[in-house]
C-alpha cells in the first residue's frame, strides 16, 4: 500500500465499506463501486477495527476517515 493512500470507510445500503483510495485518483467526480471494497461489514466498528489492522500493516499517509482527507470531498458509493 502506497503511503499517498488513505482507507476510506463508507456507509452504502446497510452496509460499511472499506476501500484503499489512492491520493493521484481524487477528483471532482469521487466515486467508487461496491467491488473495489477491501472489506465489507455489518457495523461500523467491525469495519473501523479491520481498517486499523490494515493501517498499521502497511502505513497510509492519510489514515483512515470517512471522507477524502487531502480535500475533504465526499465519496458517492455506486453498485
Amino acid at each position: 500500500m502506497s503511503a499517498n493512500n488513505q482507507l476510506l470507510i463508507k456507509k452504502h445500503k446497510g452496509k460499511f465499506y472499506v476501500f484503499n483510495v489512492m491520493a493521484e485518483s481524487w477528483s471532482d467526480e469521487n466515486e467508487l463501486s461496491t467491488s473495489e471494497a477491501i472489506g465489507v461489514y455489518d457495523n461500523f466498528q467491525t469495519a473501523l477495527t479491520s481498517a486499523i489492522k490494515i493501517d498499521n500493516e502497511e502505513f497510509t499517509e492519510y489514515g483512515i476517515g470517512g471522507n477524502l482527507f487531502k480535500d475533504g470531498k465526499d465519496v458517492k458509493i455506486i453498485e
